[in-house]
C-alpha cells in the first residue's frame, strides 16, 4: 500500500471512530424534551410542541425527558400511566429534583397518557398534569 493511499486509509478510519464516539457522547441524550410550567400544568416541547410525544412503533426505544419550570417546591410523585400500551413505558429521576426521564420501549403501538403527578415540599398539595404518548 502506497503511503497516500495509507493516509486515505488512516484518514477514514478517524472519521469513523470519531462518528462512533460522537454518537456514544449522545447516548443519555433525551429523544423528546419536555417543559412543564407548573402554572396552569402548561407544557412545551415534545413533537407537538406541546409535551405530546408521537412517533412511529417498533423504531427504538425513546427517552422522553420532562423539566419543570417554576417548580422549586415541587417533587415528583410516581407517574400514572393510562391506555394500550402502559406496558412499554417506565419513569425514573433524571438525577435533578426537577427532571424526570420517561422511557417508551416503542415496541408495538401505544396510546398512552402520562399524568405527571406532583407534590409541594412545603404544602402538601398535589397537582397533577397529563400529555400523550403515540406509537403509531
Amino acid at each position: 500500500m502506497k503511503i497516500g493511499q495509507m493516509q486515505i486509509l488512516v484518514l477514514a478510519l478517524a472519521m469513523v471512530a470519531g462518528a462512533d464516539s460522537a454518537l456514544a457522547q449522545d447516548a443519555n441524550a433525551p429523544d423528546f424534551k419536555v417543559e412543564l410550567n407548573i402554572n396552569g400544568c402548561q407544557f412545551s416541547g415534545g413533537s407537538d410542541g406541546y409535551g405530546n410525544v408521537e412517533v412511529m412503533q417498533k423504531t427504538g426505544g425513546k427517552k422522553i425527558q420532562i423539566e419543570l419550570l417554576y417548580g422549586e417546591d415541587m417533587v415528583f410523585e410516581q407517574t400514572t400511566f393510562r391506555g394500550p400500551g402502559t406496558d412499554q413505558m417506565r419513569e425514573s429521576g433524571g438525577g435533578n429534583a426537577n427532571v424526570l426521564n420517561i422511557f417508551n420501549a416503542n415496541t408495538g403501538p401505544a396510546d398512552v397518557y402520562y399524568q405527571i403527578n406532583l407534590r409541594n415540599k412545603q404544602t402538601g398539595q398535589t397537582l397533577k398534569c397529563d400529555p400523550r404518548i403515540v406509537n403509531q
